[in-house]
């Protein structure tokens, strides 16, 4: 195979690379010819790296059209683009850079043909193939909508999941979503009437442009076309890539094995979404003769921050050794907090949140992460007390979640008989009834026409529906409190988790925490008139005076990789919430769990607090004492200064200005 040669290093433009980069960075951007895998340690300036790469590349002569740069997001590219043009003083439109999708799009207007399609077909987003196997579920025999069958988002959840993966729809069932094992046959009719009625209509959706990719690709004469066109491939993350962009980079790869790629194998935290670590691990065994490059020079954060993200990081077995070395000067130490409960640690984040601000740390150079959704409830909850302005990132209030409303429609019904809103969401939700149904009912409900006589009043699937209803809202009537009515809610709105959610489990968790937060309440509705306090709280910023209108961040770990922020809080550091115990018989899971840590900590610039209660309600066994995480014991004493919260001995700080 032909081994693609760069000119000895002689700049023919005003570019000192040595000067605008440090010596790891240099060697990165200079020096890898061939297979070259960069670890780029978090804050180490891997993005600087791409582009003086790309640019000594352009620099020494490479025609644009023959560099290919892939990254994970459009914007990544773009600012890549942007900046190298900025440095080389030239125009880069021909250069193929974009997305996976993006190239693959490109790609396939030229080749498609030799799958059946036009070049001018059209690429659908979510929302309309979310339609599109709608339709096909109802032409296959299954209604999308009052049916025991799984939802359209979790057919199209799985289909995304067996491309990216490049495995069989069953074996996705049974791994990922095992309690729909009844339903395989009729997923893979459905899926396979789906691809079949897509290729018809000349018609693709996000995920067909990489599959279909990969497909043209094993063409002899496509691969050879585009592995010769294409004499350097540069590829962002490469530790987040799955199988079917692994197998796209190699066939691409394939004449001129001139393929840098950069990523952290400490931060690869995705496999949920069927991203492979092994792709990274196993770099220098897929291509042979590969030159290995670390950036451990840290911009980001203190060195004692970055002496415990090296301890975290070190227990991991399968990885590239690396330890991270800080730019900046010492600052202060992590701290690790034990609190009571989990309202004292809202109370303690909530009164630090405020301590910063006065102390000029802006709203949004601060962030409180998670490793579960459930547990923010207690802290937005005491956000919205405090008057706090802040964002969920990647998602949603805690009580502005569906699942939580539709659990709290059930309390509104008992404590408010005439709600006409709370009785069409929760008849919604029955099998056999849909929103023409749930109208006629409530009409009929409104007129104060006896449950028994409206059951008897519908056709066969309704009436079923309607009794199940009937039935379960008496059942939560019986309940003397909230806490009880949640957990008979619980008991049935089970299924229905895990028959519309492609995340079942953790939003039965978030059920569950809403069930131990109601237990501090009399009854029915006390909790909702205290509910309904929360949502006149959202309304309210007490702590944004002046132009300062910046809000808090809240985020789960996932979301927050390749953001910072000044000071950082990572709350429920127990064991069985972080790791996850889905982890605990896993060493790959494990693994990664400690992977999520370790990204959490450097997510934080100067201040980081690692909280956890010492007492917790649980749903199955109430009160217990709880113990910190089991990665608390993997860090030495020298690494974090202990704060212990027992009782609150802060005053409140009036965040008015």
């Amino acid at each position: 195979m032909e081994n693609y040669q760069l000119k000895p290093f002689k700049s023919q433009s005003t570019i000192d690379y040595s000067k605008d980069l440090n010596a790891q960075q240099f060697k990165v951007a200079t020096a890898t010819n061939g297979a070259c895998l960069v670890l780029a340690g978090a804050g180490s300036g891997k993005t600087r790296v791409l582009i003086y790469r790309l640019a000594y590349l352009l620099d020494q002569g490479i025609n644009p059209e023959n560099i290919l740069l892939v990254t994970f997001t459009n914007k990544a590219s773009i600012e890549m683009v942007n900046r190298a043009e900025t440095v080389l003083k030239s125009d880069l439109s021909k250069l193929w850079a974009g997305t996976f999708h993006h190239i693959g799009n490109v790609i396939l207007r030229k080749e498609a043909h030799l799958l059946g399609y036009t070049p001018s077909f059209t690429i659908i987003d979510r929302e309309d193939s979310l339609g599109y196997i709608a339709d096909c579920m109802s032409e296959a025999g299954y209604s999308d909508k009052g049916t025991l069958f799984p939802k359209k988002d979790i057919l199209s959840t799985i289909w995304n999941l067996a491309v990216n993966a490049q495995k069989e729809v069953k074996e996705i069932i049974l791994n990922s979503y095992p309690k729909l094992e009844e339903f395989i046959e009729p997923i893979k009719r459905i899926l396979n009437l789906y691809n079949h009625k897509k290729i018809q209509s000349n018609i693709m959706d996000f995920s067909d442009l990489l599959n279909n990719w990969l497909k043209v690709l094993k063409n002899d004469f496509v691969r050879n076309k585009y592995s010769d066109q294409f004499k350097y491939i540069l590829v962002d993350e490469y530790q987040d890539t799955n199988q079917l962009q692994f197998e796209l980079l190699n066939l691409l790869a394939s004449k001129h094995k001139n393929i840098l790629a950069v990523g952290d194998d400490a931060q690869s935290i995705y496999s949920f979404r069927s991203a492979q670590i092994n792709n990274i691990l196993d770099f220098p065994k897929v291509f042979p003769e590969t030159k290995i490059f670390k950036l451990e020079l840290n911009y980001r954060s203190s060195p004692q921050i970055l002496d415990l993200a090296n301890e975290i990081i070190k227990h991991n077995i399968n990885q590239f050794p690396k330890t991270l070395r800080a730019v900046k000067e010492d600052n202060e130490k992590p701290r690790i907090v034990k609190t009571k409960d989990v309202y004292q640690q809202a109370q303690f984040i909530g009164q630090k949140i405020l301590e910063f601000y006065q102390d000029d740390i802006p709203l949004n150079q601060i962030a409180v992460l998670f490793r579960s959704r459930f547990q923010s409830l207690e802290l937005e909850v005491e956000l919205m007390k405090r008057g706090i302005p802040y964002i969920v990132r990647g998602g949603v209030r805690f009580f502005e979640q569906a699942h939580i409303k539709d659990a709290l429609a059930y309390l509104r019904i008992i404590v408010n008989p005439k709600d006409e809103l709370s009785y069409k969401r929760v008849l919604c939700l029955q099998k056999g009834l849909g929103r023409t149904f749930a109208h006629k009912i409530w009409q009929m409900i409104f007129n104060e026409r006896p449950f028994s006589e409206i059951e008897n009043s519908l056709p066969k699937r309704p009436k079923q529906g309607f009794r199940n209803f009937r039935l379960s809202l008496e059942a939560i009537k019986k309940m003397t409190t909230a806490e009880e009515a949640l957990n008979e809610i619980l008991s049935f709105y089970k299924e229905h988790c895990y028959l519309s959610f492609d995340n079942p489990e953790e939003r039965i968790l978030d059920l569950e925490e809403l069930s131990k937060m109601a237990r501090s309440y009399s009854g029915i509705k006390q909790f909702l008139l205290e509910f309904n306090a929360f949502e006149e709280f959202k309304g309210e910023t007490r702590i944004a005076p002046g132009e300062r209108e910046e809000v808090l961040v809240l985020s789960t770990i996932h979301q927050s990789k390749g953001l910072e922020w000044e000071a950082v809080f990572l709350i429920g550091f127990n064991n069985y919430e972080f790791p996850h115990p889905k982890a605990l018989n896993s060493q790959d899971q494990l693994e990664e769990e400690r992977r999520l840590f370790y990204v959490a900590a450097t997510r934080a610039k100067v201040h980081l607090y690692i909280s956890y209660p010492e007492t917790k309600y649980t749903f199955k066994n109430g009160l217990i004492v709880t113990q910190p995480s089991m990665f608390f014991y993997d860090l030495p004493l020298e690494t974090y200064e202990e704060v212990n919260v027992i009782e609150p001995s802060f005053d409140f700080i009036d965040p008015v200005i």
